[in-house]
């Protein structure tokens, strides 16, 4: 595959290059010269992005052999605290069609930001601030939010025309003699975050060979007994950037889950349940009640509630 990227920057040309090999997109990427048409320093979102359009449709008229094209844009942002590294890249596909991917915010050092908004140069200035102080790298080399933007903005272009679906999972309502329910929080969760335990459905399976299945391997016990399915299939989109991960990781990917959801009732000995370190990071038996406050990924209580809602009639 050929990509153009709209700049000679080395730095940029090494990381659209990084951005699509971590993908495991195999891809020629040539970098040429062109106009972002907005200011050397963009101090708000809006012209930041449209300095990454830009390039992109500049490229493409300057270059029009080629695959895609990719404009990479760097400025500032002020949300009325001080101002913020903003990082965009937009992709265009051969019909002219834009998908723009956004890298993570870094906030400025007050004293830098106030030289900015006093009209000094922000490469400038950051650098000499870098000098006596410890900043994060990226607001000087914008290595990892310029990787996070491009990778984003070519999964905006996989959810179009990436013929993606949807990775199917099970999910465990599992209760024990006290009626408390069992939640797992995985190793890449927050400290605030916890689900149900539960997994993937690998080719061939049943829903509750995969439960039980996972279970096994999760919680290292098979005391568990099936009581009922929910008819509750929960079907949602993933955010790019764990879109990104699994393609990171696996070399495919889907767009999101469809989970479908199985009550099951804990027969044995707390004792007998070992988490898997390389999953899990701990497990927690708590009542009803306390369910809401540990479901805090958007639409996750309403889900779990609205199923076991259906699993208790």
């Amino acid at each position: 595959m050929k990509v153009v990227l709209g700049s000679k920057n080395k730095e940029k040309l090494d990381i659209v290059r990084k951005a699509l090999e971590e993908l495991h997109v195999e891809t020629e990427v040539i970098a040429i010269e062109v106009e972002s048409e907005v200011s050397n320093q963009p101090l708000d979102i809006e012209t930041t992005k449209q300095g990454a359009r830009n390039r992109a449709m500049n490229a493409k008229k300057m270059a029009s052999d080629a695959d895609f094209w990719i404009g990479l844009e760097g400025g500032l942002h002020d949300y009325g605290e001080g101002y913020y590294l903003v990082t965009y890249a937009c992709l265009v596909d051969k019909n002219g069609n834009e998908y723009i991917g956004e890298g993570e915010e870094i906030q400025l050092p007050n004293e830098v930001s106030r030289r900015v908004k006093n009209g000094e140069w922000f490469g400038k200035v950051i650098r000499e601030y870098a000098k006596d102080h410890e900043v994060d790298e990226n607001l000087i080399t914008r290595f990892s939010p310029f990787i996070k933007a491009v990778q984003g903005a070519y999964v905006e272009y996989l959810k179009t025309h990436g013929n993606l679906g949807y990775r199917k999972k099970v999910s465990g309502i599992i209760t024990n003699n006290e009626g408390k329910y069992l939640i797992v929080q995985l190793v890449d969760y927050g400290e605030n975050h916890w689900n149900w335990p539960g997994g993937g459905m690998e080719r061939g399976e049943k829903p509750k060979e995969t439960i039980l299945r996972e279970l096994g391997e999760e919680l290292g016990t098979d005391k568990f007994t099936v009581i009922k399915t929910s008819s509750i299939i929960n079907k949602y989109e993933w955010p790019n950037y764990v879109i990104a991960k699994r393609l990171k990781a696996e070399g495919k990917t889907w767009k999101g889950q469809e989970v479908i959801h199985i009550q099951l009732k804990f027969v044995g000995d707390n004792a007998e349940i070992k988490p898997d370190p390389g999953e899990i990071k701990q497990v927690k038996w708590i009542d009803y009640k306390e369910l809401e406050s540990h479901f805090v990924i958007p639409n996750q209580w309403n889900v779990a509630k609205e199923v076991i809602n259906e699993l208790a009639q």
